[in-house]
């Protein structure tokens, strides 16, 4: 949520948690791909609230192990893993199938939903490739994941860096294109 906002600041929009709005719902990833999983999340908050809602959904894309883990980024060692234990996963993956190929690439989808109107999806994705885990900001694989524009891992990187660059960065641009990110009314 901390991201959104930095990545929404200049747009008239005040973000809402659903603690915030004092809505319980039980959000899932129903879908096998970025954009299934983006919409229901987002769907399901507009539902619950009659707000917009803006979600999303990413994951880390690896060359040699062809796309994966992809959507499953989060979920792919059970729900008791934790962010290190994925990253060290996800780098024995690769060392046992494809040392020397290390590209990767990050994927997020945001999608807008607002009431009466149908959504609005945008994918943004940013180039990498793993690395020996360096730095100590961001979450997820951000310690192993070395942007490809930035020549250094996103942990590594401030938070004002990676907002340039990251695949968050390029999705909420893309739907900044639609106008709707202007006009929170329209």
């Amino acid at each position: 949520m901390r991201e959104f906002g930095r990545l929404l600041h200049g747009f008239a929009w005040r973000l809402l948690s659903l603690d915030d709005v004092a809505v319980r719902i039980e959000l899932s990833e129903p879908g096998p791909g970025y954009r299934e999983n983006a919409l229901a999340k987002a769907v399901a908050v507009t539902a619950a609230t009659g707000l917009w809602a803006l979600a999303d959904d990413s994951g880390i894309e690896v060359d040699a192990l062809r796309g994966w883990p992809g959507p499953q980024s989060a979920r792919w060692l059970g729900d008791a893993a934790s962010d290190t234990d994925r990253l060290r996963g996800l780098l024995g993956e690769v060392e046992r199938r494809s040392p020397d190929d290390r590209r990767c690439r990050y994927v997020c989808v945001v999608a807008l939903a607002r009431p009466g109107a149908q959504p609005v999806t945008a994918q943004g994705t940013c180039l990498g490739e793993l690395v020996e885990p360096k730095g100590e900001r961001g979450f997820g694989y951000d310690p192993a994941f070395r942007s490809a524009d930035l020549g250094i891992t996103f942990a590594e990187a401030g938070a004002e860096a990676k907002d340039r660059v990251s695949h968050r960065a390029r999705a909420i641009a893309r739907l900044a294109e639609s106008g709707l990110l202007d006009n929170p009314q329209a």
